[in-house]
């Protein structure tokens, strides 16, 4: 695998790619499933200086969906191997005093917002069914105090850039150890290669970041995704340097569930609000193609990547599992009205997770 050495941000930095393999794991065969990993040479001496000069957050555009490729392996269904879930924690206590004294100005210009509450929806309420383009949608961050509360800052943007050039974002949210959750395409852009200059900055909401920025040391993903692309393989996982986890905790996850659920999905869709806070769509999942799950929702570009949670309960730690990401356009719904997920797996999360130490 070929990596363009042409997106390296500096002669200190580079990229380097290595193939791993899944470790085998209880009730599923997982010893053939690779992993393609890259990983950062040298953390930079001065990311504020490599953001402004490199990664120009304030000229990021909205990572597009990638094209919707069918594998023959999805003619049948992936064996999931049993199911798994662990709950959200909360960060630290004083987490938020610590954030305020580092970044104040931040905290001051958002602390001062004050913002009329939005609320939309489909035709129908969340909870009328299991089908395409039936959501309930509102903004999530947007408002003057739920950022600075669980779960929703341990969401944010991810910004990077890209081989064939400038600079994107996409949307994120925080494992345990410090490893971020993502869609696949939003680190490894199939037919031109990794991503460079990973950043990522937890609850940011109209150009302000409350709790810092934190830069990659590593990515993963499922060489199926390099190889094939399709739908299944569309998750990543980023190691951030720092300890991010401290300042704003985690989510949970969860693997091997049904298609249909009740979810809620987030991330800063650059449709609604430019991109400058994150939305949320609640919807009953459906079944949008084999070990891809559908839901509706008015998010597109941007949205990338972001946590779907089932058992999302706000302020309190417990629930908020991440059980897929943002991938791109729903097949059995309207483009702007339904998206699609991975479902996760043990066959797709579990493995990278076990990778990382994120189970």
């Amino acid at each position: 695998m070929e990596i363009n050495h042409k997106v390296i941000v500096c002669s200190c930095m580079g990229i380097y790619m290595s193939l791993l393999f899944g470790s085998g794991i209880a009730n599923a065969d997982t010893s053939l499933i690779k992993i393609s990993e890259v990983k950062e040479k040298s953390a930079p001496k001065n990311v504020a200086a490599l953001i402004d000069k490199q990664l120009k957050m304030d000229q990021a555009t909205p990572m597009e969906w990638p094209e919707y490729v069918v594998s023959k392996g999805e003619q049948e269904e992936i064996i999931s191997g049993g199911s798994g879930s662990a709950d959200s924690q909360l960060a630290p206590f004083g987490a938020n005093d610590d954030a305020k004294a580092l970044y104040p100005e931040a905290w001051k210009a958002m602390e001062e917002m004050v913002i009329t509450e939005e609320y939309s929806s489909s035709d129908y309420d969340a909870k009328s069914a299991a089908k395409p383009d039936l959501y309930t949608g509102y903004p999530a961050n947007k408002y003057s105090q739920s950022w600075k509360y669980h779960p929703w800052r341990t969401m944010g943007k991810l910004y990077f850039n890209k081989p064939s050039g400038g600079s994107s974002y996409c949307s994120a949210s925080m494992l345990k150890n410090n490893v971020l959750l993502t869609a696949a395409h939003c680190v490894y852009s199939r037919g031109s290669g990794w991503h460079s200059n990973l950043v990522f900055a937890p609850a940011e909401r109209y150009g302000n970041k409350p709790y810092g920025q934190y830069n990659w040391t590593s990515a993963i993903v499922l060489t199926n995704w390099i190889n094939v692309g399709s739908r299944q393989y569309d998750l990543a996982l980023v190691r951030l340097s720092g300890n991010p986890n401290g300042m704003v905790g985690n989510l949970g996850y969860a693997y091997g569930q049904s298609f249909e659920q009740s979810l809620f999905s987030f991330g800063y869709p650059g449709n609604l609000g430019s991109g400058q806070y994150s939305n949320t769509c609640a919807a009953e999942s459906f079944k949008d193609d084999t070990d891809a799950i559908g839901m509706g929702c008015n998010m597109t570009y941007g949205a990338s990547g972001g946590p779907w949670l089932r058992k999302f309960t706000p302020y309190v730690s417990g629930g908020n599992q991440a059980n897929s990401v943002v991938s791109g356009p729903s097949k059995k719904g309207t483009f702007g009205q339904s998206f699609v997920g991975p479902r996760f797996t043990s066959n797709n999360f579990r493995v990278l997770c076990n990778s990382y130490g994120c189970l």
